[in-house]
């Protein structure tokens, strides 16, 4: 009789991207892990943003994937499974960072990536030999890495999207980023021959008012090795797709790269510009930014053909009242396709949070408002009433039907998904806004 293993994808509170989020994307972390079981064994996922856990499941062991703001439902699943006498093991960026405290909600934790050790952790199990602890001590050849198993959820309940990696890692390391934390320092890439078979795999998509034959590159900054990413870029011409990936400001530059991903139609970019502040920029360490050519950058995306999804923090310690009307006169006279917020956040495992816990400013640790919509830790320069309120009121007017119309109308780039998806962000934040009592 095989070993009966279910993997899980716990969610927290209705945030912004919460389950009532009108595009649903699937994780890839355990579809990926499934990949690596051994195949003696029979694998089911939940998601549930999708359907409930039942924890009168018949599976031998439970694994579980833990993010931060969802660390204190993973833990509950974990408590109530155990309590049913189930063995349960957890991994993901957060048990990275904290194994300890994972450790009193599970029976073992997978620390660093899990492809590395989730075999063998498995293989212990069915022993009996059981280790508390399973640490990757070396980074994966990508080249090792196999495709995900979407077999295991049903993609009817997703939006028409594939996700693919082709790079792991971003050589940038900004301290309020656990990127370099979890995947260490080397920027990998996957071989152009593996992703392509992927992306000969993605079929035709028949549903109606359906982005056809979408892709989503979900590297942390697909341009970081020039190189590769060309020869991505010169694979894909040779597929009927289109696709959306996360850059580096700089990919503005180069000329030769942005006609290739206009040719390979790109929809647009997830590109990360932090502040307008270029002194708060060297403080979180992307000094690559340069907020005076932020527009000058969008300018030249979009006379390719390619949107701009721009998204900034809030809360540095260069940070006063003042950058709310900054940051909102800024974005009026912007052409931005569709721009994202958010509160600084800590996170476990990464530099800003080592500060800010060794200068006594963390709030608590309650895992769920670690959201980047919540202020969990004491700001420099405003309080934290004013953060909140002053990410509320910038949020308001940034996605008002006002501001969305005259951005895209000015963008004129790809409207097909970046209406949808402003639409979508304006939705959920203001469910969110009237569950806070804040409008």
């Amino acid at each position: 009789m095989s070993l009966k293993i279910l993997l899980i994808s716990p969610i927290g509170l209705k945030k912004i991207l919460g389950a009532d989020f009108f595009f649903k994307l699937p994780f890839l972390g355990l579809p990926t892990v499934a990949a690596h079981t051994p195949p003696d064994c029979e694998v089911k996922m939940v998601d549930e943003r999708i359907s409930p856990v039942d924890f009168a499941d018949d599976a031998d062991l439970i694994g579980i994937s833990v993010m931060t703001p969802l660390a204190t439902r993973a833990y509950e699943i974990g408590d109530e499974f155990k309590r049913r006498g189930k063995t349960v093991v957890m991994g993901g960026m957060h048990v990275s960072a904290l194994p300890e405290e994972a450790l009193e909600h599970c029976d073992a934790v997978a620390i660093g990536e899990g492809e590395k050790v989730w075999p063998q952790m498995v293989e212990d199990f069915k022993r009996g030999e059981l280790k508390e602890v399973y640490r990757a001590d070396e980074l994966l050849d990508l080249g090792e890495s196999l495709p995900p198993r979407w077999d295991i959820i049903d993609k009817a309940h997703y939006s028409p999207v594939d996700f693919i990696e082709t790079t792991r890692g971003c050589p940038i390391n900004c301290n309020f980023c656990a990127v370099t934390q979890f995947y260490g320092a080397k920027y990998r890439t996957k071989p152009v021959h593996l992703v392509e078979e992927m992306v000969a795999r993605v079929r035709p998509v028949d549903r109606v008012f359906a982005l056809k034959n979408l892709i989503f590159f979900v590297d942390d900054n697909i341009v970081a090795n020039r190189k590769h990413c060309m020869a991505l870029l010169k694979m894909l011409k040779s597929y009927n797709i289109q696709w959306l990936g996360q850059a580096s400001v700089s990919v503005a530059k180069d000329d030769e790269l942005l006609k290739l991903m206009s040719e390979t139609r790109c929809l647009g970019l997830l590109i990360g510009m932090e502040s307008l502040s270029e002194d708060t920029l060297a403080e979180c360490g992307k000094r690559i930014n340069k907020p005076a050519e932020y527009l000058e950058a969008v300018t030249n995306l979009h006379r390719h053909g390619i949107g701009v999804k721009a998204t900034f923090m809030i809360g540095f310690d260069n940070d006063d009242i003042s950058v709310f009307p900054k940051m909102a006169r800024f974005i009026n006279r912007s052409n931005f396709d569709s721009v994202y917020f958010s509160i600084l956040t800590p996170y476990p495992g990464t530099r800003l949070f080592q500060r800010l816990e060794s200068e006594g400013r963390l709030l608590h640790k309650d895992w769920e408002k670690y959201d980047t919509a919540h202020v969990v830790f004491r700001p420099e320069k405003m309080t934290v009433e004013q953060l909140e309120e002053g990410f509320t009121w910038l949020y308001k007017r940034a996605l008002s039907m006002k501001s969305i119309v005259l951005r895209l109308a000015r963008a004129r780039t790809n409207p097909q998904f970046f209406l949808p998806d402003n639409l979508a962000f304006r939705s959920c934040l203001f469910k969110m806004l009237r569950g806070n009592k804040k409008i």
